[in-house]
């Protein structure tokens, strides 16, 4: 538990399958979802200027215009914010609680 003032190490070391993502392979990934989603708008453009006739221009044309929006928010969408579940073979001891009179008690769940 941290006091006001006091810096407080956290429960346990931290496992490297559990780290998050670099900062520059998650820009790196941000760019990559961006440059695909308008590659994927600048073949909507073209479809919709060369090919398409009827509904399907229409459809295209609309696509065109949205995925701009799409990119972006895909984009500047951060890293998914899971449960920071552990690994299946990462197992916790149970901590013990120390009763008034001194004698250990049975294990706190978490």
């Amino acid at each position: 538990m941290a006091h006001a003032g006091v810096m407080t190490r956290s429960e346990g070391p931290v496992l490297v399958t559990s780290a998050p993502q670099s900062p520059r392979e998650e820009q790196r990934d941000r760019q990559r979802r961006y440059l695909i989603t308008m590659a994927i708008r600048v073949v909507c453009l073209v479809l919709a200027i060369v090919l398409a006739r009827g509904w399907l221009r229409v459809v295209t044309i609309t696509l065109a215009l949205v995925l701009p929006w799409v990119a972006v928010v895909a984009a500047n969408a951060g890293p998914k914010r899971g449960g920071s579940a552990a690994p299946s073979l990462f197992s916790r001891k149970p901590r013990r609680e120390i009763a008034a009179g001194g004698e250990e008690d049975e294990p706190l769940s978490s």
